[in-house]
């Protein structure tokens, strides 16, 4: 029986020794291969050839103290070219944020009196702002203005140029919200109309951002009426998303769909897809840490 033991235990000593029963789990120093994204499968595929736009309501950015490295890593994963952002909270997390994003540069519209602040985020290597970010509307002491935005909260206006030489303005908004603001968004949805066919009217324009109301609503209580009345200039990228099923909406927790995008004629025969990324899907606690709001993207050509 001895014999028997020590045999098994050269036998055994001898696999161990050659490798046999299991590779070896020791990590190749010289493998490059990049980890896999948490976000793999909830977000689209981009390109250099395409210009990709975001708006996105951060909600009271940052809500927690990991916020700003799951916002960090999001932004680095989907990898879009600008990113209009709402409800920026603290200056020095969104200044951090910035800083934290190799390539990436930042703008956020400081107001006095104002927590829910706009914002842009851009890569710099496929987009060069070629006029700075600026409030519309930036007389604060105009009742009209200041009924229909509050006084804190104006559009942000940003022309910028993507690496193919496309130039795009963008206006991005937060809406006054809830019921009984209803008068508020008619009038602010009529002075934004009234600036793109003014200022801007031969332009590849995008107005997108917080809407805080539905598009589907009838015609006599729509607040964005007189954008889809003017179906010849101006389309809703995410009408399809708010005519679908509430699963894929932007704000599930009502559940609605009030995060828009806004395009410009000049820009019909561009647009490739607009989509809601429903990342909860693959950070499942992504609304308690991150936002309750989902981006909302779209993906234009810029043949």
């Amino acid at each position: 029986m001895q014999k028997k033991y020590w045999l098994f235990g050269l036998m055994l000593w001898a696999v161990v020794a050659c490798g046999g029963g299991g590779g070896d789990t020791t990590p190749d120093p010289d493998d490059n291969t990049p980890e896999p994204s948490v976000y793999e499968d909830c977000l689209v595929q981009v390109s250099e050839q395409t210009l990709e736009v975001v708006t996105w309501n951060i909600e009271n950015f940052p809500i927690l103290s990991g916020t700003v490295d799951k916002v960090k890593e999001i932004i680095e994963d989907f990898d879009a070219d600008i990113i209009a952002l709402q409800e920026i909270q603290s200056l020095d997390d969104f200044n951090d944020l910035v800083a934290s994003i190799d390539g990436w540069s930042g703008h956020v519209e400081h107001v006095s009196g104002s927590s829910q602040r706009l914002g842009y985020l851009y890569k710099e290597s496929e987009i060069t702002v070629t006029q700075q970010p600026s409030n519309l509307y930036a007389d604060f002491s105009d009742s009209d203005y200041n009924n229909a935005f509050t006084s804190v909260r104006r559009p942000l206006h940003i022309q910028i140029q993507h690496s193919s030489g496309m130039t795009v303005d963008l206006i991005n908004v937060h809406m006054k919200c809830c019921d009984g603001s209803e008068d508020r968004r008619t009038r602010a949805s009529e002075l934004v109309k009234e600036y793109i066919d003014q200022n801007l009217a031969s332009s590849n324009v995008i107005f997108l951002g917080d809407f805080n109301d539905e598009i589907t609503d009838r015609a006599d209580d729509n607040v964005y009426q007189n954008f889809i009345d003017d179906a010849a200039n101006f389309e809703f990228a995410t009408m399809d998303i708010a005519e679908g099923p509430s699963s894929g909406w932007s704000y599930p927790s009502w559940p609605s769909h009030i995060d828009q995008i806004v395009i410009s004629n000049e820009l019909f025969d561009n647009e490739i897809s607009t989509q809601v990324l429903t990342l909860e899907q693959c950070l499942t606690n992504y609304a308690e840490t991150v936002s309750d709001h989902r981006p909302v993207l779209i993906q234009l050509s810029t043949n």
